[in-house]
């Protein structure tokens, strides 16, 4: 919501090129969670005085008309505060009182924006114009910038430095003036700056030089041309002219959000905010797929679990886990049943077993959540890895409102209700047949075996009705707790590092073990609770006969061991022959193959490298561009360095096409032996700006 105020441009070198267009995508944003529309739309009208803003630099910058594209009222308020130092009789007084009257009578006739005119407007800025100012804002050290590659742009982009990007892209656009995408990414860049009108005037000279737009990442060229008109019409304050462009754009690529967030922006400004929020919840999520298929997030009842869920309309929903996570590794998780007492003496026997049973598994609670927040996420993944764990924990943490788990929760809670629900009805009923009961025994002589023949048939008569409610509850809680536990540790093996997620496994089993030490061993303090006896105090040595309950510490890709990783490299005359060299390494989790040149521009630490990655689950990355390595010097009992790595990446699934975009990527590593066969030790930052998470990543920032 915070980003509606802000313009996004969508420039094609955020985008693999137009090879990729097979395949389908699973972004990111597609996990975002949308909370009730009709706080939403509360939020998103609030948002008008702040987003509604043209994005114009000020009437100083060369080439803008003073003024242009202002809002009027903040004119006017600049011309009142300039006035107001100035005697009569100044020079400057005269011209200042004829602006401010003209502003005045504009405002009167409804104008809200100080128009700039563009394309066949009198007074439009010329494209050899708009380049000049271009030129101007980057100055004279941007006008020494080399054509740089679509991922310097898109590295520019991400560092919110547009006025870089815009350097790499006028030098591209002098290397090639007549390449119509350059054009086009150059004015989404340029509105970014602060330069709408000049944006309008690049796109009216791509438009003329025609021709078939590539399709990068699959996109139309042509939708993220129209994306970036809306774009600057939005920077111009012309909110109504920017949504024919915006729809446009939509028309041909219904999975852009940029365009749609552009066009949620848009109808808010005109006033409608309706509109303006329908298309923000769906611009909130990349893919396009109606909201009626999400789950709903939120229970009806506050307090009280599994009831029922809110109307779709007055909830949060998001999408199901299974359209993002692998869930095919969960574990097994069953609970142990738990002896329940037959009769009144052996309530005696057990209940205090029961109370030490509790008081252990508040132990052993404590201890897995100690074991789940040992891990530091801010020292251990680096910002990729933080968003990408955030989704999975997100999915997570909601898992009972997936259809895998639901029925189960919900049966569960309505056994654990029902059991509350009885208690005071049967022992009330109890109660009162003991009061009865000893009220006539007090009128007779009688023995302590008369007293505990009252008590014992009571509790008796209590324990036979309470039993099938404890056993309803301990078997509706174990369904529950292992359709959950195998839920939830499927989307734990989502998480790559080994360390997070072993941590989050420990949240897992501990919230498992908590429905055992708490409703199921809750209803056998219930039953077991009974009056002591009054005549022999020798009562039978009655054993829980519990089974361990079971654990989560085996990690489907080794625990520990899954931070081991194998490495060497390929000995082949033929390759070192030509300057090739071929690596690889092997975890537990995936295989690494890659192919490197040895050196670039005469140098033995710059060269270009493919690799290709593949892990168990048939999810696979290709990976291509520039390293740079300083290595250890030979002759130490060691191997390893420093390396950085730039290019693009293409991500594959089983379903085709994953992700595509640029990746940046630093590495350190140690390893033994004279080829590094054993890795003593590795450490990366990676950082990707991909297809699949540009929304995700421009709402965040």
């Amino acid at each position: 919501m915070k980003r509606l105020h802000r313009l996004l441009p969508l420039a094609a070198a955020l985008l693999a090129p137009s090879a990729l267009a097979a395949g389908g995508w699973v972004s990111l944003s597609d996990q975002t969670v949308l909370g009730p529309e009709a706080e939403m739309r509360a939020q998103v009208s609030k948002l008008s005085t702040e987003a509604c803003r043209p994005a114009v630099r000020d009437h100083m910058t060369p080439g803008l008309a003073p003024a242009g594209g202002l809002n009027i009222d903040e004119a006017i308020k600049a011309l009142e505060t300039t006035l107001a130092p100035l005697k009569p009789g100044d020079p400057a007084r005269a011209g200042l009182e004829r602006s401010l009257t003209m502003l005045r009578e504009q405002k009167a006739k409804g104008t809200k924006v100080l128009p700039l005119p563009v394309r066949r407007e009198k007074g439009a800025m010329t494209f050899e114009a708009a380049m000049g100012t271009a030129e101007k804002l980057v100055g004279a050290a941007g006008k020494k910038a080399t054509g740089g590659t679509s991922s310097d742009v898109a590295a520019a982009l991400a560092a919110e430095r547009p006025r870089a990007a815009l350097a790499l892209l006028l030098a591209g656009h002098r290397a090639r003036p007549k390449d119509v995408m350059t054009l086009v990414n150059l004015a989404g860049v340029l509105t970014l700056a602060g330069l709408p009108r000049e944006a309008i005037a690049v796109l009216d000279r791509a438009a003329e030089l025609g021709g078939k737009l590539p399709s990068p990442g699959g996109v139309p060229g042509q939708a993220i041309a129209l994306t970036n008109r809306g774009h600057a019409f939005l920077g111009l304050g012309r909110w109504s002219e920017a949504q024919a462009p915006l729809k446009q754009a939509l028309s041909l690529a219904p999975d852009l959000s940029e365009a749609r967030m552009n066009l949620s922006k848009a109808l808010l400004c005109s006033g409608d905010v309706a509109g303006a929020t329908r298309e923000l919840r769906t611009a909130l999520r990349r893919t396009v797929v109606p909201e009626g298929s999400d789950l709903i997030l939120t229970e009806d009842t506050p307090g009280t679990h599994g009831d029922a869920l809110k109307p779709r309309e007055q909830a949060s929903t998001r999408r199901s886990a299974r359209t993002m996570f692998d869930l095919s590794r969960g574990a097994t998780f069953d609970l142990p049943q738990l002896r329940l007492p037959r009769d009144r003496r052996e309530a005696i026997s057990l209940h205090p077993k029961y109370e030490a049973l509790e008081r252990e598994g508040r132990g052993v609670l404590n201890g897995l959540q100690a074991r789940a927040a040992a891990v530091n996420l801010s020292q251990v993944l680096d910002p990729g890895e933080q968003r990408w764990f955030k989704l999975v924990n997100g999915a997570i943490t909601t898992s009972v409102y997936e259809p895998e788990v639901w029925p189960a929760y919900q049966s569960a809670y309505a056994a654990h209700y029902a059991l509350n629900k009885a208690f005071h009805p049967l022992a009330d009923t109890r109660n009162a047949t003991i009061e009865a009961r000893m009220k006539r025994l007090a009128g007779v002589p009688h023995t302590c075996e008369d007293v505990d023949r009252v008590y014992d048939d009571a509790y008796q008569t209590y324990m036979d009705a309470r039993r099938p409610y404890v056993k309803a509850q301990e078997q509706a809680m174990a369904r529950f707790v292992s359709a959950r536990v195998k839920f939830e540790t499927a989307l734990a093996a989502n998480i790559p590092d080994p360390r997070v997620r072993a941590a989050k496994r420990a949240a897992i089993e501990a919230s498992a073990k908590a429905s055992f030490y708490g409703p199921v061993v809750y209803g056998a303090i219930l039953i077991s609770d009974v009056f002591p006896l009054s005549c022999n105090k020798q009562v039978p040595n009655v054993p829980l006969d519990l089974a361990e309950l079971p654990t989560l510490d085996t990690d489907p890709c080794g625990g520990v061991l899954s931070s081991v990783k194998l490495k060497s490299k390929v000995p082949s005359a033929a390759l070192k022959g030509q300057g090739l060299g071929l690596s690889w390494s092997l975890s537990c989790k995936k295989i690494d193959i890659e192919l490197s040149t040895s050196s670039l521009m005469g140098t033995d630490w710059l060269g270009g490298f493919a690799s290709a990655s593949l892990d168990w689950n048939g999810n696979a990355t290709l990976f291509s561009g520039v390293k740079a390595e300083l290595k250890l010097p030979k002759g130490v009992p060691a191997t390893g360095g420093v390396g950085a790595k730039e290019g693009v990446y293409i991500k594959f699934s089983t379903d085709g096409i994953q992700d595509a975009g640029m990746r940046v990527e630093l590495k350190g590593s140690l390893g033994a032996g004279p080829d590094a066969s054993t890795g003593l030790w590795e450490g990366k930052i990676e950082q990707e700006f991909g297809v699949a998470a540009a929304v995700s990543y421009w709402r965040e920032r």
